[in-house]
């Protein structure tokens, strides 16, 4: 089913190419919806969906391999990659934290919403060790991922960014492992500074968050 419905997307989203029909989030609701109407649980589906899940790990380091094609590149603005993971983490720390608690939400919900721009493995992490709930984590993870790229082409758009590194740098720090694929579209150099934005981005983020929740709370 759920490759089916991947399939579906991806030829619906070749044909139009907006960025609202991601396949990626397509099937992901169209999953849901599914496991909604017929009483599915979650625990059934994964009995089928174990091995999808298990490839996720590969794919990640499958990300290496443009990596490497484009160390030259990446060494050569690795100042300016540095840089841009440094202040993504500390304003999206700064903003989330903010925002959440002007807004009312409670301090449980905004230290679960803290890592949201770190791929899931390592937000778990960050979120258990900043006393966050790790399930809304990945919650807060996976809008960032699809937040990302949604709105990110329409900015590319609007403020004539064509810059492989900053169009990658944007997607691997703010979108994770979704931003990646999406990076990749743009072509392999792009694909590559962003699998280097979304690594570094976990490394930092890894013992900034922790860091700055001593800091700020």
């Amino acid at each position: 089913m759920t490759i089916c419905i991947y399939m579906i997307a991806t030829k619906l989203y070749n044909k139009f190419r907006l960025p609202i029909l991601n396949p990626a989030l397509i099937t992901t609701i169209a999953v849901i919806i599914i496991l909604q109407l017929f009483h599915i649980s979650y625990d059934t589906y994964m009995f089928g969906g174990q091995w999808i899940h298990e490839l996720l790990g590969p794919s990640v380091v499958a990300l290496a391999y443009p990596l490497y094609k484009h160390i030259s590149l990446i060494m050569k603005h690795f100042k300016i990659i540095i840089s841009c993971i440094m202040i993504g983490i500390i304003v999206n720390i700064i903003s989330v934290s903010a925002f959440l608690f002007l807004a009312g939400f409670s301090k449980e919900i905004t230290l679960s919403a803290i890592p949201k721009s770190i791929t899931n493995a390592v937000a778990i992490e960050v979120a258990n060790q900043i006393g966050g709930i790790p399930s809304l984590t990945v919650v807060f993870v996976m809008m960032a991922g699809f937040t990302g790229i949604i709105i990110g082409p329409y900015l590319f758009k609007w403020f004539n960014i064509k810059s492989d590194l900053a169009r990658g740098m944007s997607f691997g720090n703010a979108s994770h492992g979704i931003g990646t694929a999406k990076a990749l579209e743009y072509g392999k150099a792009t694909g590559s500074i962003s699998t280097t934005g979304m690594i570094l981005s976990a490394i930092f983020s890894s013992f900034l968050i922790p860091l700055m929740f001593i800091l700020l709370f």
